[in-house]
């Protein structure tokens, strides 16, 4: 699966239905892709993801951190907590999942473990991708500016609009855009977004942007 329409930007099909299947939010609108090309452009992570890259299980982590990013922004402007657990199926014996090792490896090689499953893969990733979602929002905000990327996560979360029928009842067809991964791809929604925000929306945009501490993972890196 080509992760956009520019097809030397590319993430394996699998490691990509892995995140999205593995949150409870449909991503309808591309947000996890938009945002990893956004990393792309600022050079923070490669075009094409090489399965013998000695970084490939960093990059594999920080593709999930999107995804649990954008699930946990949700839960907030739901006005739920949700039960933060990461819920992906991206380690396996083989390329393209990442193994217990490569997760090990990380994680020392980042200071973090799991307090609840020591030295288990699963608890490692969680723990990884706990942290490295806390990086990733913040390095999106430094990109895109704070207005830009709530309304980009706003917008990811609202249903595709019913189609328009013209007077035979046919479907009218749209032009979809020539780059859905553009970066202005979400700043024609701005006004909606602004008119339409209620008090747990500004929780959810003051959690975005570090004000609002609702877990032990909202910390600022070292």
């Amino acid at each position: 699966m080509e992760l956009a329409t520019d097809s030397t930007i590319y993430i394996p099909e699998e490691v990509v239905d892995a995140v999205t299947n593995g949150i409870q939010y449909s991503d309808q609108r591309g947000w996890i892709r938009w945002a990893w090309s956004a990393l792309v452009r600022a050079g923070d992570v490669p075009r094409e993801l090489d399965e013998y890259d000695g970084d490939y299980a960093s990059h594999i982590i920080t593709f999930a951190a999107l995804g649990f990013l954008y699930e946990r922004f949700h839960d907030i402007y739901a006005g739920t907590e949700g039960d933060d657990e990461l819920s992906m199926q991206l380690m396996g014996r083989d390329r393209p999942y990442i193994t217990d090792v490569d997760v090990a490896r990380y994680s020392e090689r980042h200071g973090y473990a799991s307090l609840e499953d020591l030295e288990t893969g699963e608890g490692l990733l969680q723990e990884a991708a706990v942290n490295r979602r806390v990086d990733v929002n913040f390095r999106l905000r430094e990109i895109l500016g704070d207005g830009r990327l709530f309304t980009s996560m706003v917008v990811s979360g609202w249903p595709e609009p019913f189609p328009e029928l013209d007077e035979d009842g046919e479907e009218v067809r749209v032009e979809l855009p020539t780059n859905p991964v553009a970066e202005d791809s979400f700043d024609s929604y701005v006004a909606d977004v602004t008119s339409n925000v209620s008090s747990e929306h500004m929780r959810a945009y003051e959690w975005l942007n570090g004000n609002l501490d609702l877990d032990r993972s909202e910390q600022s890196l070292a």
